[in-house]
């Protein structure tokens, strides 16, 4: 019984040291974000579209009416420049394709839930100040009041949210 017990032991500790090993090198290899792709399932569901309808609620029909009201998942997005009356060479673009230029000093976009909404303003050499002045009720991000500004560059307003 005691030679039993001795090659248990024996095995036990080599497996135990084994996984300590391995353990310590797959961590390693995980720093390597390629690998780590194929090794973390975190990894590989991070970044997954979202599937619409985003929301699926009811919306209150006794609301204010002067709100602006959309159904999910889209979203109303009102961006205004205030030193200004417009800034033609500055481009909308969403998802990086341009949709609208300012030509006159407030835009108003009608977006889906997830666009990535920039202002290309490097035709500008001084500081431009955008503002959120409106959005729709069911818009999370960006919020009302946000000013982004862009000096000679792009300006990231970001993800649009919808709740």
């Amino acid at each position: 019984m005691r030679r039993f017990i001795a090659i248990i032991e024996k095995y036990l500790m080599r497996f135990i040291v084994i996984g300590f090993v391995a353990l310590v090198i797959v961590q390693g290899i995980m720093t390597n974000d390629p690998m780590r792709l194929y090794l973390s399932w975190g990894e590989r569901m991070e970044g997954q579209s979202i599937e619409f309808p985003v929301s699926t609620g009811e919306i209150d029909q006794e609301q204010n009416s002067s709100s602006m009201q959309v159904n999910s998942p889209y979203a109303i997005l009102v961006l205004s420049i205030d030193k200004f009356s417009s800034l033609p060479n500055a481009a909308i673009l969403v998802n990086g394709k341009e949709i609208q230029r300012f030509t006159d000093n407030e835009i108003r976009l009608k977006l889906i839930a997830g666009d990535v909404v920039e202002i290309d303003s490097t035709q500008y050499n001084f500081p431009v100040e955008y503002k959120v002045t409106n959005i729709s009720n069911n818009l999370s991000f960006p919020e009302k009041g946000q000013v982004f500004t862009g000096n000679q560059g792009m300006v990231m307003i970001g993800q649009i949210i919808v709740k």
